[in-house]
């Protein structure tokens, strides 16, 4: 019959159709083996993230509409469940997979916490602090206590705030340094707003914590502003060693803030 004809028609399409889809996917799992997943493009990798969700269509137009739509693929893991799933060809899986990456990828950061990694040298301690806070949409405070050879000893979430705001406690660092035997601190805090320069109370935070902790033998190292992949380092900016030699001359009555 003409139904019995157009259905045979349509099956044979769809398992060439399938034959070439499972080709295209294998080859990229191939490249995947002798390169890693650096070798593919953001719209590739994404493609090969909804693989496991969504078996039988072509991940590749669904990744370049989520790219589309949320900018880039930060702005992708970043995006909200339920706005993933308003893209078409999205299944409720793959929307609630995605959206749990980046809590995925800072559970795997502070596992390796454990492991003790050395935080010599400010390009290292930069990544790893930075790293923390990479897609982090709320201010956080995060602080990093360093035994005497600069190895890791704990990294912590010391407060959060609202938006742009968050509560950078003096008491609560040097307790944390304190309480994990520290010889030296690395401080981050993000700046979701999108300006990483720092404010006039980060400034003044910096230079009483770095005093405070000076009188009981701990060394702030650096204080870290994040925003995505741009950032402020006091120390790179000489920040800090205005505030060593301020130590020095405050009854001069030398400007910090100059």
């Amino acid at each position: 019959t003409v139904k019995t004809s157009r259905k045979i028609r349509k099956e044979k399409i769809w398992g060439m159709a399938n034959k070439i889809h499972d080709g295209h996917r294998e080859r990229m799992r191939e490249r995947i083996r002798r390169s890693g997943l650096s070798a593919l493009q953001e719209h590739e990798m994404l493609e090969y993230i909804l693989y496991a969700f969504i078996p039988r269509k072509d991940t590749n137009e669904i990744a370049h509409a989520l790219i589309d739509k949320f900018g880039s693929f930060a702005g992708v893991l970043n995006a909200d469940e339920n706005r993933l799933a308003e893209v078409a060809g999205m299944t409720a899986n793959a929307a609630l997979f995605m959206s749990a990456l980046p809590d995925v990828f800072r559970a795997y950061i502070d596992d390796l916490d454990k492991q003790k990694p050395s935080l010599k040298g400010r390009g290292v301690a930069r990544s790893y602090m930075g790293n923390r806070l990479y897609g982090v949409k709320e201010e956080q405070l995060h602080v990093a206590a360093l035994d005497a050879h600069d190895n890791l000893i704990c990294c912590r979430c010391i407060s959060k705030g609202s938006g742009d705001a968050v509560e950078l406690s003096v008491r609560a660092i040097v307790d944390f340094a304190l309480n994990n035997k520290a010889s030296g601190l690395l401080v981050a805090h993000n700046h979701p707003s999108g300006n990483v320069n720092p404010s006039q109370k980060d400034v003044e935070m910096t230079k009483e914590l770095y005093i405070t902790l000076s009188s009981v033998g701990v060394e702030l190292q650096d204080h870290f502003i994040f925003c995505g992949s741009d950032y402020y380092s006091f120390e790179e900016q000489g920040k800090l060693e205005r505030i060593r030699n301020a130590k020095n001359c405050l009854k001069e009555g030398i400007n910090f803030y100059e």
